[in-house]
């Protein structure tokens, strides 16, 4: 009686472990972690990393043997079912030029794959990046470029026309510059609507990135995945950890109000 005891809880404890795993992987979603400017300013704003801070996580990707991959591999793991552990993308909204002299030697130096943003429209402005910057990068093995939007419009309000010139005359002008397709999008401010994410889709793009469209939205479509921002609070690699663990999205979704 007493081994028939033992064997229950046995049967149900290894029961909850297999319902807790698989429960778990159910909330899994591929990290996509945004930067924005790497420099000085963490301080007083939310869009700055500090070039040690972002030195520090880079390091820590590569020492714990992340699976960093380049943004536009990422629809063939999900199609397919198959990501493996500690997959992450890395990238960069809006085109700063510290994106070029601060993060991207940072980036070659441990080997790992990012994507840049750029909007076109402000592409050799004061503090934005120049088409030199960009074609050296993206003829680089660390750096591809993804379209931020041709002036970084704010995608919902736009009449039909101009939302042509944003999604799609943004692609060709950076194919023009750079000579290569490029196959990611990035919506301005993270603003989008299933009319906005259709127009994306069939500009020809393979992926495009928001920030956090909420608990309701899916965690894997591929003309909406979801990111996760990172900022001054990153300055701690155990937060940096829990963020990059593919569970954070739906820790941050259950913690923050709809």
């Amino acid at each position: 009686m007493r081994k028939n005891k033992r064997l229950l809880i046995s049967i149900v404890a290894v029961s909850l472990v297999i319902v807790g795993f698989l429960w778990a992987r159910s909330q899994y979603v591929v990290p996509i972690i945004m930067y924005h400017r790497i420099d000085d300013k963490a301080s007083i704003s939310r869009l700055s990393v500090s070039p040690g801070s972002f030195e520090r996580q880079m390091r820590f990707l590569k020492e714990r043997d992340y699976n960093v991959v380049k943004l536009e591999e990422i629809p063939d793991l999900i199609k397919n079912n198959r990501i493996p552990a500690r997959t992450i993308a890395i990238t960069f909204d809006d085109g700063y030029e510290n994106n070029y002299t601060c993060a991207y030697p940072v980036l070659k130096e441990f080997g790992l794959p990012a994507t840049i943003f750029i909007v076109p429209a402000l592409i050799g402005r004061d503090g934005y990046l120049t088409w030199d910057q960009v074609i050296e990068m993206s003829e680089s093995s660390v750096i591809s470029i993804g379209s931020h939007a041709m002036t970084h419009a704010y995608l919902p309000d736009l009449a039909e026309q101009k939302l042509e010139i944003e999604i799609s005359d943004s692609k060709r002008a950076i194919e023009s510059h750079i000579r290569k397709k490029i196959f990611s999008f990035s919506y301005p401010t993270g603003g989008f609507n299933d009319y906005v994410r259709n127009k994306v889709e069939k500009a020809g793009y393979a992926i495009a990135v928001a920030t956090n469209p909420g608990r309701g939205y899916p965690k894997h479509d591929l003309f909406a995945m979801k990111r996760l921002r990172i900022s001054l609070t990153s300055d701690s690699l155990f937060v940096f950890w829990i963020e990059t663990s593919g569970f954070y999205t739906w820790i941050k979704e259950h913690r923050d109000e709809d």
